[in-house]
């Protein structure tokens, strides 16, 4: 045993390798995606790891490993349940063979997200099991010990991780990896439980609510769900970073309520109406949605009818973001105190200096005018909003799909635009689809060449897998014209003036209309980089320049400049109407 300081993700990747884990599959998403990283750099040959194409096919790819008797692994964030959700509740009915385990990365306060979606929700949904840590030693020895319980109960296991755990760091007690005897390793045939035709599905949906109520009974023996005594008739109920928030908040105030802190889904109902019986009121304190709460509502009529009950569902507790030290002394004693003196300032997120984006959305504006219909999607790109050029911004792929029943109605140009990575993962179908069925639109694929905003993770159409090892490029204009697409070119946004000239030839042609903006993303370009200036003598102040957006570009007073940030693409120089812009 060793001590290690540790990210919380990395924590897990720790407990997944210590839990015998033989592969490992995941999409990229913040934030989870370190997840995936750590564990290539802890495993040997003896994991298999991947980046798939998207969560639905990382579950599948990890289901399958399971029935071979192999111990597997999903890795996704919340709305990447959302895409595997079909394939993940119906694994409930057929059972799995070796452990199998969803780890979900929340995230409270949406961070990096379009919603604050709470995973806890598929439990019940799904007639599954879900692990809650509170710290970052347990969320490693959770991780480990989801593989025994999937196992034992032959049932898929979610881990829960937010943001903060998951990015938080604090020391790890971590081991070595363990072994498992006497395993059948291979894939054993039996339709009956694992092809879901009606007829088994009947006697599944049986079997497995029989289970659930199996696992109910041994959740009441875990001792990761406990009750600390306490003083009084007031008590806590508390989930994950609730609970250290709430001891926190105890050590700080010299406070000894009664806490029950609650690391399991199914909720241990004998063990929570014990402590509920004691208690005149009860204060729930759980990040997302009130899970717990509408739990407790429901023991409480058995247990304790009299019971005040003080959560979301009362208002007593906010119901949106994260919880805090400070939240939970606003819900206590109901007086708005601060903390902290000072505030943080605010940052609002950029592209970087040099971002291709910033070429693809100046030539879009400059082609089709700020008044055309912009459908978005999820990625860096998403900043297009402060420019003009992203209108919506829905779930993965869904740009091109909104784009398509946009111009069904709108006389307007409708542009859709979406990235690489995210085409790969769920934008090939709403194309499909919009080919079928005779849409008149543009499509603009910003092709970075990586998966920018969640780590420079590759993806299909970078030749290179997540272990770095050389595959198939898949390229992108052959695949999008096998899709029907008769009118498809691949441009430069750097090349600013040629690439505009060659939009405005094709934008008029009936039909789906698709634009490759085709340059790496600057924060991997191994290419030498120039650095540029502005020549104060030349320039005539037209601020042209600024239009690009670029974090690089200011204006001092009057004066226009090219700071330090520069990362030397040349885009601004491909503007300027007066040669202004000089290289150093």
């Amino acid at each position: 045993m060793q001590v290690k300081y540790l990210l919380g993700n990395e924590a897990i990747a720790y407990g997944l390798y210590e839990g015998g884990i033989d592969a490992s599959f995941a999409y990229p998403g913040t934030p989870s995606s370190e997840i995936t990283e750590y564990l290539i750099s802890i495993a040997n040959d003896d994991v298999y790891i991947e980046w798939s194409i998207n969560e639905k096919v990382a579950f599948e790819n990890a289901y399958g490993v399971s029935l071979t008797g192999r111990r597997s692994c999903a890795i996704m964030k919340h709305v990447g349940l959302n895409v595997a959700s079909d394939a993940l509740l119906t694994s409930a009915y057929t059972g799995i063979i070796g452990g199998l385990v969803i780890v979900v990365a929340d995230d409270p306060f949406s961070h990096s997200s379009q919603n604050e979606q709470d995973s806890r929700r598929y439990v019940s949904f799904a007639r599954i099991v879900c692990f809650e840590p509170s710290t970052i030693q347990e969320a490693k020895d959770l991780a480990s010990f989801s593989f025994e319980f999937s196992e034992k109960y032959k049932i898929p296991v979610i881990l829960r991780s937010v943001t903060r755990l998951s990015h938080g760091k604090s020391d790890v007690l971590i081991g070595e990896r363990g072994k498992r005897k006497n395993l059948s390793l291979n894939f054993i045939k039996n339709p009956e439980q694992l092809v879901m035709v009606p007829t088994n599905v009947r006697k599944a949906i049986k079997k497995l609510n029989e289970k659930i109520e199996l696992i109910k009974k041994d959740i009441e023996k875990l001792k990761i769900n406990r009750i600390e005594k306490g003083e009084g008739k007031i008590g806590i109920i508390a989930s994950g970073l609730g609970y250290i928030y709430t001891k926190e908040f105890m050590d700080i105030k010299n406070k000894n309520y009664p806490v029950f802190k609650v690391s399991t889904y199914p909720i241990p109902e004998k063990k929570l109406g014990k402590f509920l019986k004691e208690l005149k009121k009860v204060y729930i304190f759980e990040e997302g949605d009130p899970v717990i709460e509408e739990f407790v509502y429901i023991c409480s009529k058995k247990y304790n009818p009299d019971l005040k009950i003080c959560g979301k569902l009362s208002g007593d507790v906010k119901k949106e973001g994260e919880l805090s030290v400070e939240e939970i002394e606003v819900s206590l004693t109901k007086k708005q105190k601060k903390f902290f003196a000072f505030s943080l300032p605010q940052r609002n997120p950029l592209l970087c200096p040099g971002c291709p984006h910033l070429g693809s959305f100046y030539i879009l504006k400059k082609v089709f005018g700020k008044d055309a219909i912009y459908p978005g999607d999820i990625g860096c790109y998403t900043l297009g909003v402060r420019f003009g050029t992203i209108d919506t911004c829905l779930c993965m792929g869904s740009g091109i799909s909104i784009g398509s029943g946009i111009a069904k109605f709108e006389k307007k140009y409708v542009i859709s635009i979406i990235g690489d990575s995210t085409f790969f993962h769920a934008g090939i179908p709403g194309l499909i689809n919009s080919v079928y069925n005779k849409s008149n639109q543009i499509i603009a694929i910003l092709d970075n060449r990586t998966t920018a905003m969640t780590g420079y993770q590759p993806h299909p159409g970078t030749g290179i897998t997540a272990k770095e090892e050389k595959t198939i490029e898949i390229n992108l204009k052959k695949l999008i014209e096998g899709c029907g697409v008769e009118n498809v070119i691949e441009i430069d946004p750097y090349k600013i003036k040629k690439s505009i000239k060659e939009i405005e030839k094709f934008k008029e042609k009936r039909g789906v209309k698709v634009i490759i903006f085709k340059r790496e993303c600057i924060q991997i370009s191994n290419k030498e980089k120039k650095i540029y200036y502005i020549d104060k003598n030349i320039c005539k102040k037209c601020k042209l320049c600024l239009e690009l957006n670029c974090p690089a570009i200011i204006q001092n007073k009057e004066i226009l400049e090219i700071n330090i940030l520069c990362n030397g693409c040349g885009m601004c120089k491909e503007i300027c109407f007066f040669d202004a812009i000089k290289e150093k």
